[in-house]
Formats: structure tokens, C-alpha cells, sequence
């Protein structure tokens, strides 16, 4: 499905969506993370990643829109995370939402750089309302690791994005893991002050 996604709103984006992922998450895992297999995750006929926020439980989304190169994903509960090359880049549902991100680099960019890397990103928030927020962010190579995944272990590059603004004091490092081709299989992620680390991994791979 080809759609925009200047707005996440769950009364306006493909509502059918949000039943769907509801159905799958019901009939095939209950509310049980530990169904979750690999056996499970063929059956469904969608693009699929599971997602974790701070202490909760694992839960499945699933791909509701492409754009270019933001794609939409939706979980039962009705949170939208709207990804970019691997990074979350605005989010919806949540109790602190990422409505934007002006980056003067992008992240898949900066993966392919062989030294450690700084940059600025430019972060908007609501509830309450803050806009563009100056991010220094410093992105560095950790080198290979045999990361386990839910359905295969297979050997992928660490990186390090430590984000801060001295400000308020936040400094937090996101991690993602990503294989030859820079696509990220698993992350984990602050989008924010207010919400818990957002924890990452692609089940089903979307058609390219």
C-alpha cells in the first residue's frame, strides 16, 4: 500500500490496520510474548517487526504504509512508529510523541562512514509541545557481532548513536544492528526524555 504519512492519526490512517494487527496479535500469539517463533511469524501475511518500550512486553506490528522511504508501522494498541532507514523519525500513541526530526544527516549515511561521525538532528515533541530541540549526535562503528534474532542468528554491525543535548541533560546511545547492505535488523532506540527505550527487530522483511 502506497499512502502518505505526513499525519499518524489512528482515526485517519487505514483504520482497518489497526483490527488486523489486533486479529493477528490475538489469534496467533494470545498475549503471550514467548509465542512469538519463528514457525508463527511465517504464517503471517504481513511485514512484520516486534517491538518492546522500556520494561513492557513484546508486541507485534506490522507494516501499514510506505512512503518513499518512511514506512508506517502499527501495533494492536494503536501506537504508529513511522521508520527511516531503521530509525524512528515520529511516532504516535505514545505518552511523549516525536511528531519530527530535521536531521543535517541521515542515518544510513552515516553508517557508511569508516570513522566515527558527528552530526545535528533537530527533534519536535508534543505533550508538551517542543520544537526543534538541537541533538548532538555522534555515530560510531562497533564493529561485527553475532547477533540472535527470534528467527536466525546471523553475524551484523554494531553502531553506536549517542544523542545529547547538554541543556536539559539528556544523553542516551541508541544501538542498531545492521548487516552488509546497512539495512537494521534490530535497534534500540530513545525518541525522547519522557519515553522508555524502544526496542526493535524485523520478523518479516518488507518487499522491496
Amino acid at each position: 500500500m502506497l499512502c502518505s504519512c505526513s499525519l499518524i492519526d489512528s482515526g485517519k490512517v487505514a483504520a482497518g490496520y489497526v483490527e488486523a494487527i489486533k486479529a493477528v496479535n490475538q489469534y496467533y500469539f494470545g498475549y503471550e510474548e514467548n509465542l512469538i517463533t519463528p514457525e508463527l511469524i511465517k504464517q503471517i501475511p504481513y511485514a512484520s517487526s516486534v517491538m518492546k518500550i522500556g520494561k513492557g512486553p513484546k508486541g507485534l506490528i506490522i507494516l501499514e504504509s510506505v512512503n518513499k522511504d518512511n514506512l508506517t508501522w502499527v501495533s494492536a494498541d494503536g501506537v504508529y512508529l513511522v521508520i527511516r532507514n531503521g530509525k524512528i523519525i515520529k511516532t504516535s500513541g505514545l505518552n511523549n510523541n516525536l511528531i519530527k526530526i530535521v536531521s543535517t544527516l541521515n542515518l544510513s549515511d552515516s553508517l557508511k562512514e569508516e570513522n566515527k561521525i558527528t552530526y545535528v538532528n533537530y527533534y519536535s515533541f508534543d505533550k508538551p509541545y517542543l520544537r526543534n530541540m538541537r541533538v548532538e549526535t555522534r555515530v560510531k562503528n562497533k564493529g561485527k557481532k553475532l547477533v540472535q534474532l527470534i528467527n536466525k542468528e546471523i553475524e551484523l554491525t554494531e553502531f553506536e548513536e549517542q544523542i545529547s543535548n547538554d541543556y536539559i541533560g539528556w544523553k542516551v546511545k541508541n544501538i542498531y544492528w545492521a548487516d552488509d547492505d546497512y539495512y537494521i535488523w534490530k535497534s534500540k532506540q530513545y525518541i525522547s526524555p519522557k519515553v522508555p527505550p524502544i526496542f526493535l527487530e524485523v520478523t518479516k522483511k518488507p518487499s522491496s
